[in-house]
């Protein structure tokens, strides 16, 4: 069943004009399509790569994609054998979307899979720049909750054959899981929420290299924005540079406070491998950026 990467993600903003200040004035997004209830923006090309949706705050769905519709049918049976309802959509509901199928996950979030529309394929994550500070695709998504993450983790793997990448944990209890459906390192991620309400951690956009975040960065500083955190590297353990959890980073936060990271450098690894790695709380700081000790507090405490 070949389940690609993360194709969309809508997320509920307080204020959808403010919001497009950001998405399309700052980063440079691409608005495919605008009501007063939501728009539509793509990073590249003619496929919507996200949605914001007026009022609220936080994830509202997020979409992987797959190769052909057919392999929709493949998922639903497994699906209708673990006894978890889901929803077949004919109708596209946004530019380079086709058939859809939807799921409502153990901590509560909204999953759909969804094929291409035309000749594209939905999942594949698109790496090389045009130049600008523009982000090349959406990359990834963390989300948080107050689900077990060992639960979470469970029924990704074992309904729908997600492998794991990454297990963080304190004092031998699971923090933090990352998994893929991919080669690359991961395609999803899931914490335990400090704020009960909080839902989601970040929506990740790719940049290609190290240039691309220099042209982001200035971006920002002459839009008067700054980073919440980075760019730096993530270690999946401490004074790992090459393995799980090991991608380079960025974050700073919309208008209505949900975080975006902009990702970059992840390595693919084998179906078998992953890690389980104990970290100390003295650990945290250098684990979250090898690069410098400087990951502020919010970072791990807010989310939205």
């Amino acid at each position: 069943m070949p389940i690609n990467r993360i194709d969309h993600a809508a997320i509920r903003v307080t204020d959808l004009g403010q919001s497009l200040e950001w998405y399309e004035g700052v980063l440079g997004l691409t608005v495919l399509e605008r009501t007063p209830q939501r728009a539509l923006l793509a990073c590249s090309g003619d496929a919507a790569d996200l949605t914001l949706i007026a009022g609220g705050q936080s994830i509202d769905s997020f979409t992987f994609g797959v190769d052909h519709a057919d392999d929709l049918e493949e998922i639903q049976a497994r699906l209708d054998d673990a006894g978890v309802a889901c929803e077949r959509y004919s109708e596209p509901d946004r530019p380079g979307q086709g058939t859809l199928l939807g799921l409502d996950l153990p901590s509560g979030h909204r999953m759909e899979f969804a094929a291409g529309s035309g000749d594209r394929v939905a999942g594949r994550t698109h790496t090389t720049s045009d130049g600008t500070f523009r982000p090349t695709d959406i990359d990834h998504i963390n989300l948080l909750g107050e689900t077990d993450p060992q639960e979470f983790s469970d029924f990704m793997k074992m309904v729908l054959g997600f492998k794991q990448s990454l297990v963080m944990t304190f004092a031998g209890k699971w923090a933090a899981s990352w998994l893929r459906a991919t080669r690359m390192d991961h395609d999803l991620a899931y914490m335990q929420a400090v704020r009960p309400t909080d839902r989601l951690h970040h929506v990740a956009f790719a940049v290609e290299d190290g240039n691309h975040y220099f042209r982001l960065s200035d971006r920002l500083t002459e839009t008067g924005h700054r980073w919440e955190f980075g760019p730096g590297r993530h270690m999946g353990s401490p004074r790992d540079t090459q393995g799980f959890g090991t991608n380079n980073f960025a974050y700073a936060f919309d208008p209505t406070g949900n975080r975006n990271e902009f990702s970059s450098g992840m390595n693919e690894f084998d179906d078998t491998e992953f890690l389980v790695a104990e970290v100390r709380p003295d650990q945290l700081t250098e684990v979250m950026n090898g690069w410098a000790s400087n990951m502020p507090e919010s970072f791990m405490t807010i989310g939205s």
